[in-house]
C-alpha cells in the first residue's frame, strides 16, 4: 500500500494553462469595459456644485455633449461645432437632430400650444469646462428646446469638488 500511495502523489499535478487564460480573459474583458464607460466624456475641468444630486443611474443611451473652453461642442470624441473655425450654431441643432434619428430614445407625444409635438423623454448631459463663457452653453441649450430635436430634459454635468483648486494644493 505504501508504493500505491506513493505513486498516486507523485502522479498529482495541476495544469495552470487554463487558469491563466481565464485570468487573461477577464483582464481583457475589464479593461474593454472600463474604456467604453469613458468614451463619450472629454477632459474637463467641471464647476464645483454647492448642491449635487448624484447621477447614480443615468439612462444608457443618455447623450452627452461636451462643450470646451473655446465653446467648441464635442459629441462622441467629434467636434460637431467650433466657433474658431467660423461654424453657425445651426450645427449644434444638426447634432441633435442626428443623434434624436440615431439613438433609441424614449419619446413622448405632448400637446403644446395645440399642436402635438414629440418630445425626447430622456435626458441629455451637458459637461461645460468651468472657464466656458456661459453664452455657448446657452446655444446648445436653444438647440435643444427646437421642435427638430425637443430635448426637453437637460443635465448639467457639476463635479462635488473643485478639481483646479486641487491640482494646484498638489
Amino acid at each position: 500500500m505504501s508504493d500505491a500511495l506513493k505513486q498516486a502523489q507523485q502522479n498529482v499535478e495541476m495544469d495552470m494553462t487554463p487558469m491563466i487564460d481565464c485570468v487573461f480573459l477577464l483582464m481583457i474583458f475589464f479593461v474593454l469595459v472600463i474604456d467604453l464607460s469613458q468614451k463619450n466624456l472629454e477632459d474637463l475641468v467641471l464647476p464645483k456644485a454647492t448642491y449635487q444630486e448624484p447621477d447614480e443611474k443615468p439612462p444608457e443611451n443618455r447623450p452627452i455633449l461636451n462643450i470646451l473652453q473655446n465653446g467648441a461642442v464635442v459629441y462622441k470624441k467629434t467636434v460637431v461645432y467650433n466657433p474658431d473655425n467660423g461654424d453657425k450654431p445651426d450645427k449644434i441643432l444638426a447634432c441633435l437632430v442626428d443623434i434624436r434619428r440615431t439613438t433609441k430614445l424614449n419619446m413622448k407625444d405632448e400637446d403644446i400650444g395645440g399642436r402635438k409635438v414629440s418630445l425626447v423623454d430622456d435626458p441629455i448631459l451637458l459637461r461645460a469646462d468651468k472657464w466656458t463663457e456661459w453664452h455657448y452653453v446657452g446655444e446648445v441649450m436653444k438647440a435643444c428646446s427646437q421642435p427638430e430635436a425637443a430635448f426637453w430634459k437637460v443635465e448639467l454635468a457639476l463635479s462635488e469638488e473643485d478639481k483646479e483648486l486641487k491640482r494646484k494644493r498638489n
